[in-house]
């Protein structure tokens, strides 16, 4: 079967990856000046369920297929037993170059770091046949020990964390280096008010709070209560509409807000989940990937700094 991995091997430069992320960015501007508000839902979904993915590869998996759950390239699917689907077009996302220069070339070993990017492809689960992926561990409306990591991230963060019901009716508030917590909470809705005063405390306690509106603000964190809730397996009720107020017009400004939201989502993620889980190695993960072989590989010389928001990129088989 050819796939798009057999297409000649070809370089990107930082001009095009900005192309492919201000094009996704475009594709949901125009969805949300036509009123299509359910798509920063989806494009948060996405962030949730490919929190370890860069905010680059989260916009253009939103944009190819936001219905996505699981994917991975089109040989790592083997080690999970199952095979692509004939005629399945792949999920172009962008993997680095990793090597050590030798003239004018890269030649791949194991010193190695990166000096570009080029397009790779993967394929979400329902563009596969074979046997079921293994069961993972997740929560489903219970945050189980989540809810007790969370904590232990809010006092690793130096943050006073207080029950009192005199901030009732609302349900959490943040005083800088302060969360109250209104008593009482059912466990999935205390770890979703505590994700969103985190995030408070996270993004909104210094010179970002000038520049920001409260509507803003909120939104901010309650994306980021969303992202989170999904990734761990939470069901997150919530309105679409909840989330239009990012956007004001301005692709800048809610292209901001996106990086805030997801850079911080996943910190909070990196400190409440436990990496390594030898059955997801492979599955929707993403480190600098060293390829395997000889290949040399001559490409323009540039730095991984031309495209932070790009790092790190996937293991791509």
């Amino acid at each position: 079967m050819n796939h798009p991995r057999s297409a000649p091997f070809r370089a990107i430069n930082p001009d095009e990856i900005k192309a492919k992320t201000d094009a996704a960015l475009d594709a949901l501007m125009a969805d949300l000046q036509q009123g299509r508000s359910e798509s920063l839902t989806k494009y948060l979904g996405v962030m949730g369920k490919f929190h370890n993915y860069s905010f680059g590869n989260q916009m253009m998996i939103a944009m190819q297929r936001p219905e996505a759950t699981h994917v991975a390239g089109f040989r790592a699917w083997t080690r999970f037993n199952r095979h692509v689907k004939k005629g399945e077009h792949g999920i172009m996302i962008l993997a680095p170059l990793v090597g050590r220069r030798k003239g004018e070339e890269i030649e791949e070993t194991e010193a190695s770091r990166v000096f570009g990017f080029k397009a790779a492809y993967v394929f979400d689960i329902s563009q596969t046949d074979g046997e079921p992926l293994p069961e993972f561990a997740k929560v489903k409306g219970d945050p189980a020990e989540y809810l007790a990591r969370l904590k232990e991230l809010v006092a690793k963060e130096k943050i006073a964390l207080l029950y009192d019901n005199k901030i009732r009716p609302a349900l959490g508030l943040s005083q800088g280096g302060t969360i109250k917590l209104a008593e009482g909470l059912e466990p999935a809705e205390e770890f979703s008010v505590l994700t969103h005063e985190l995030a408070h405390e996270m993004l909104h306690r210094g010179e970002r709070r000038l520049q920001t509106s409260r509507t803003i603000r909120e939104t901010e964190a309650e994306a980021v209560a969303y992202v989170v809730g999904t990734a761990i397996g939470l069901s997150v009720a919530t309105s679409s509409s909840d989330y239009i107020q990012l956007y004001n017009g301005d692709k800048e400004t809610l292209k901001a807000s996106f990086e805030f939201i997801q850079g911080t989502a996943q910190t909070i993620l990196k400190g409440i989940q436990h990496e390594g889980n030898s059955e997801e190695e492979g599955l929707d993960k993403e480190s600098p990937h060293q390829a395997r072989g000889s290949q040399k590989l001559t490409v323009e010389s540039w730095t991984p700094e031309a495209a932070p928001a790009l790092l790190p990129q996937p293991i791509i088989e």
